[in-house]
């Protein structure tokens, strides 16, 4: 056999050059593009053809003398090691198909047992993510075809991360146990820290100091007095990263200290910087609690939570349940944020409306497809499975 390789721009010219040097019996065995580097040729210049050609000559054994040269025996090895090559490169692409097969199987399994079942409106409350490891929880769950109501629940709430609430203690002799509650405008910071600090004042009876750098609504610093004088308890009022640091300092002898902050929308990222830089003084054991509101939806829920991730928060307190029609965004918050929730808020009673959080409750709040026991409002349309 006898193989060559030519190169030109223009392939019909190659082809005759060919057809001339070898014959009509000649095979085009590989053609090679040579675009330029990275794939994409300089503006005015035409693309080079790298052509292998190959035709049989059958050659007289008698008369070849095997001592000698055999004639295109390099450019053979070099269409042997391209040939090669476009085998591991057909594997290697036939290896990755499979995987995408397998990965769209997956897919179209999990499809298969949300749209087997009669709650499938139920799922758009979770998002794309989690959706998949939805159902490969009720399928440990439930192997069969169609899951239960309470098997999807059941399979939700394996999925939710929890605390079950603060323990809160006395800590004589000791710094005081320090809580921030950071988030958006309007969703419940200061009622939500008045609950607590009712709950640690009248059932644990615990000595309690108060604490709010938001400055910027007269309103808010006068409903934070309202609530220590009607609980007994100090407040201060910090302007500055100075102030904040020397007022927590005369609380040093108080078991609990609750600091209310600013709300700034996630989309304030100066404002949500100021705060971290009016934190950054304190000193000890600091934990950041971020309020969410229950309707929060996806989108805002990754924006949420990317801005306010500098404040180093260590909980989630889920808040206005009561006024949640839908609750699509509270998946996204607990997968981006891996934190566990630690409360849940429904109205603005002080101290009851407060409910430690359960896996259970959050997934009837995301989720309604069976009642709880625990008596959490929820707001949303009749259809939808109430709190008894």
């Amino acid at each position: 056999m006898k193989v060559k390789k030519y190169t030109g721009n223009s392939l019909e010219k190659i082809r005759d050059v060919i057809t001339k040097e070898l014959g009509e019996d000649a095979v085009i065995v590989n053609i090679r593009k040579n675009s330029g580097r990275g794939g994409i040729l300089p503006l005015g210049k035409k693309a080079v053809f790298e052509v292998i050609a190959a035709v049989d000559d059958a050659a007289n054994a008698d008369k070849m003398n095997l001592s000698a040269t055999i004639p295109g025996a390099e450019t053979f090895s070099e269409l042997l090691e391209i040939q090669k090559e476009q085998y591991r490169g057909l594997r290697q692409s036939i290896k990755m198909l499979d995987e995408k097969l397998a990965d769209v199987d997956e897919r179209m399994e999990h499809i298969s047992i949300m749209k087997s079942s009669t709650t499938v409106k139920e799922f758009s409350n979770i998002h794309d993510e989690w959706q998949p490891l939805l159902a490969e929880a009720v399928k440990k769950i439930n192997p069969g075809e169609n899951p239960s109501p309470d098997d999807w629940h059941e399979a939700l709430a394996s999925m939710i991360p929890t605390a079950g609430g603060i323990m809160f203690r006395s800590t004589p002799q000791a710094p005081p146990d320090v809580y921030v509650f950071a988030g958006p405008t309007g969703v419940g910071k200061t009622t939500t820290l008045a609950k607590l600090a009712a709950k640690c004042v009248l059932a644990e009876k615990l000595n309690v100091g108060l604490i709010t750098t938001d400055t910027f609504r007269v309103a808010a610093v006068d409903q934070l007095r309202e609530y220590s004088a009607l609980l007994g308890v100090e407040i201060a009022v910090a302007f500055s990263p100075d102030e904040l640091e020397a007022q927590l300092e005369a609380f040093h002898d108080k078991d609990v200290v609750f600091i209310d902050t600013p709300g700034r929308s996630q989309y304030d990222t100066e404002g949500i910087k100021k705060i971290q830089k009016t934190l950054s003084r304190l000193k000890g054991s600091i934990c950041t609690l971020l309020v969410f509101p229950a309707n929060i939806r996806q989108e805002d829920a990754q924006a949420l939570f990317s801005s306010y991730r500098v404040l180093n928060p260590s909980a989630l307190i889920v808040s206005k349940t009561d006024e949640a029609s839908r609750c699509d965004g509270i998946t996204t918050m607990l997968d981006m944020s891996q934190l566990p929730v630690l409360y849940l808020t429904d109205g603005q009673k002080v101290p009851e409306d407060i409910h430690s959080a359960s896996p259970g409750l959050i997934a009837s709040l995301v989720m309604p497809l069976v009642n709880t026991d625990e008596a959490l409002k929820i707001g949303g349309k009749q259809d939808y499975a109430r709190s008894k």
